[in-house]
């Protein structure tokens, strides 16, 4: 049986006086429709004694009362006959199913010894404020979905687990104190929220669920507690966050599908090293991202997710700082920069992974072999303009390869050595030494390749580094007694040194 769809309201509306006097009745469970003679005409009533699964069906009938005391009540076992709601049985203690579901009372006092609050057993009521009971330790389904006038809520330290939808579409909601010891905050718990500003989450809290902050415009800053492993599949999609600062979270593993999704005001993210899967489109439509690629990704990470940073303005010019292997469907689409080095690891670009691209120049000369394609890759980009570096020899084979054949293709010379440049050491940090037969390399910047020529211009080899300002190159097999050394930096510069062994 789907959420309330058993349930059944009387839509008849009546308006009572505004002289009524407040009604004040005790009753046994069962017994409340007895107790009050004139439902219609209450606007203000006080229930002492007990109710059951029967009396809640009554006071939904109620549609004139504005204000409801149930502080002195306790709420009886049930079984027996179907309830409006569908219900047989429902046990002590527990607000029943949709008990009081789109109630029109504005003010809400809940029984004080409550211990749980059933799926949807106050949704859609216009409950301004509300103070759960500190003896409440389960909050079911959309139990307080579609509260459009609640404005701010705290959840006891009492409480230890709460459903799906609890908060979810609560308009007007402002503020969320959550006090409870929880570990998972479920699917959609506050998704809607258009009027979120500030929430405070546990120290406990492990994982955010699916769509859980999905759509909260006005929420533009959280603080993530230490604690969390895993952000859900839209979790902040459409909301207003500024600063996603997850590198505290130092056993984060997940990020899941679209999980930052259409943030138009989202400048700042990070992550810290352990989060070694973002998912689908997570950062989709971004465009205020103010990061470089390899600030954005988690380090060590060897794919780009499908549209993971579509539509955003990542600078993507340090591509080659990466360890990446896989560059998903439309995943680059439409980032820019003059120059990018494209990283020796890489080994596929799927579908439209760089369409739309705005770049003047490519190094590929770190490469051994060009990655495999998917269709389109570089659709949208005027490749006759952009110059494609790659290495020694590799002229003819990348002239021949579709979709890489129509860039204009520079090869490096095996028997021009470069012009030295004398003020390398200067500009980029560079150090070069011997120890024997060993050359030792440092720079300010990571080492990508180290290409080495003898004064004829002979290219004796194109050695390549992984993410390290240092490298050592074994010149033993070689003849030479002075090199040429073109050192290509992370920085995209390339300075050239003379050295004598």
């Amino acid at each position: 049986m789907k959420l309330f769809e058993r349930i059944t309201i009387c839509a008849a509306l009546c308006v009572a006086p505004l002289s009524a006097a407040a009604l004040t009745v005790e009753t046994e469970a069962g017994g409340l429709r007895n107790a009050v003679p004139n439902p219609s005409e209450e606007t203000s009533l006080t229930v002492t004694g007990s109710l059951d699964v029967t009396d809640f069906d009554f006071l939904r009938e109620m549609t004139s009362l504005e204000s409801l005391d149930l502080s002195g009540v306790t709420i009886a076992p049930y079984q027996g006959r179907k309830s409006e709601t569908g219900q047989t049985s429902s046990p002590a203690g527990v607000l029943p199913y949709c008990a009081l579901m789109s109630g029109n009372f504005s003010t809400l006092v809940l029984p004080a010894g409550l211990t749980e609050i059933a799926d949807g057993a106050l949704g859609n009521t216009r409950v301004r404020q509300l103070v759960i009971p500190s003896t409440v330790t389960r909050i079911a389904t959309g139990a307080f979905s579609g509260m459009t006038a609640l404005e701010t809520i705290t959840l006891p330290a009492s409480v230890r687990e709460i459903g799906n939808m609890v908060f979810k579409d609560c308009k007007a909601l402002k503020t969320v104190v959550i006090e409870a010891p929880l570990t998972a905050l479920p699917a959609s718990s506050f998704q809607g929220c258009e009027s979120l500003t500030s929430v405070k989450l546990p120290a406990s809290l492990t994982s955010v669920g699916a769509r859980a902050f999905a759509g909260c415009a006005a929420l533009t800053s959280i603080d993530f507690p230490a604690s969390l492993t895993s952000v859900g599949d839209e979790a902040f999609s459409h909301s207003g966050l500024t600063a996603a600062d997850l590198s505290g979270c130092e056993g984060l593993n997940s990020v899941g599908d679209w999980a930052f999704a259409n943030c138009g005001s989202l400048k700042v993210v990070a992550f810290p090293a352990s989060a070694s899967s973002l998912g689908v489109g997570a950062f989709f439509k971004d465009a205020a991202i103010d990061a470089s690629l390899a600030q954005l990704l988690p380090e060590g990470t060897d794919t780009v997710a499908d549209y993971l940073l579509y539509g955003t303005s990542v600078n993507p010019a340090d591509i080659g700082d990466t360890s990446l292997e896989t560059v998903g469907k439309y995943a680059l689409s439409g980032l820019s920069a003059q120059k990018i080095t494209l990283p020796a690891t890489l080994k596929m670009l799927d579908d439209n992974a760089m369409e739309r691209w705005t770049v003047e120049h490519i190094d590929a000369t770190v490469l051994q072999e060009a990655p495999a394609l998917g269709t389109s890759v570089w659709e949208g980009v005027d490749q006759p303009q952009v110059t494609l570096l790659v290495g020694v020899g590799q002229g003819d084979y990348y002239k021949e390869l579709p979709q890489w054949q129509d860039f204009n293709i520079v090869a490096l010379s095996g028997t021009d050595a470069p012009t030295i440049d004398n003020d390398a050491e200067a500009n980029s940090g560079l150090t070069a030494a011997f120890d024997g037969t060993v050359l030792h390399l440092a720079a300010s910047v990571d080492i990508r390749a180290a290409q080495l020529y003898d004064v004829s211009g002979r290219c004796f080899t194109i050695a390549q580094n992984f993410q390290s300002p240092t490298m050592q190159v074994d010149t033993a097999p070689y003849d030479a007694r002075v090199f040429i050394v073109r050192v290509l930096l992370a920085d995209g510069s390339t300075p050239v040194l003379k050295l004598v062994r």
